[in-house]
């Protein structure tokens, strides 16, 4: 790969030098001191919560989830577009490297704003049916990467987490990320359970969820999930949310 297309890895902050062009896409309705802006603690959930429950899967965002509310609660995307840098072959380990470039035109204040997201997709290590469509696959991933960097959100998209290796996940000993507990707390939210006490009663010797391993945090997003299909098994003694479940359960 050249040098060009490696620097297209990096993101790339540009400001509209015409600035009457810019205001035009300036959206009035636009109601900025209810929306944290993209520099706050609370945007990444801001933008979690106003996803619906068939654009999460396992707490994780999917693309098309992403897509919308990027330009529900960020900007006007005015460019979306893939170029394919590598396609797959028998001398390149069947590999495929694909950049997508995003430009979107800011809500708060009409600055374009542009990133690009690049991912290489490996036969060997792609799952079943996604193998056999290799290209298809390093699209949307490459997209759902540029709309994170975007949207400058602390999540990997739901396609992303479909195509890690499992063995090595199962294996690590890892602790718990922030990922995981992102879609934990939106999980929890959306089941109105109190995040203490659902992990409290699956990990009793939890004193902060900090404390859980990175496979327990696993198994319990896998068990959140299972509730959102049968929320009447719920356990009573979990049931209702807390906002404020942070500033006792979370830290070291």
């Amino acid at each position: 790969m050249n040098s060009k297309n490696t620097e297209t890895e990096f993101e790339a902050m540009i400001e509209s030098e015409d600035t009457d062009a810019a205001d035009e896409y300036v959206d009035s309705s636009y109601e900025v001191a209810a929306v944290p802006a993209d520099y706050d603690p609370e945007w990444s959930e801001y933008l979690l919560d106003q996803l619906q429950d068939h654009e999460l899967i396992n707490g994780a965002p999917t693309v098309d989830g992403l897509r919308r509310i990027a330009e529900k609660c960020f900007g006007e995307i005015v460019e979306s577009k893939s170029c394919i840098v590598e396609t797959p072959s028998s001398d390149n380990g069947l590999r495929c490297t694909i950049c997508h470039t995003l430009r979107v035109i800011k809500y708060r204040n009409g600055q374009q704003v542009q990133v690009d997201g690049c991912v290489d997709v490996v036969y060997t290590k792609t799952p079943y049916p996604f193998k056999d469509h290799l290209v298809a696959t390093a699209d949307t991933r490459a997209e759902g990467k540029a709309l994170r960097r975007a949207l400058k959100i602390r999540v990997i998209t739901a396609e992303e987490l479909q195509h890690e290796d499992e063995e090595a996940a199962l294996a690590s000993d890892e602790a718990v990320n922030d990922q995981q507990v992102l879609a934990i707390n939106q999980l929890c939210k959306r089941l109105n359970v109190s995040v203490v006490d659902i992990t409290k009663a699956q990990y009793n010797t939890a004193k902060t969820i900090n404390d859980l391993r990175n496979l327990e945090a696993r198994l319990l997003i896998s068990r959140l999930s299972e509730l959102q299909r049968t929320p009447d098994d719920v356990p009573e003694s979990c049931v209702g949310y807390d906002e404020d479940w942070k500033n006792d359960f979370y830290g070291s």
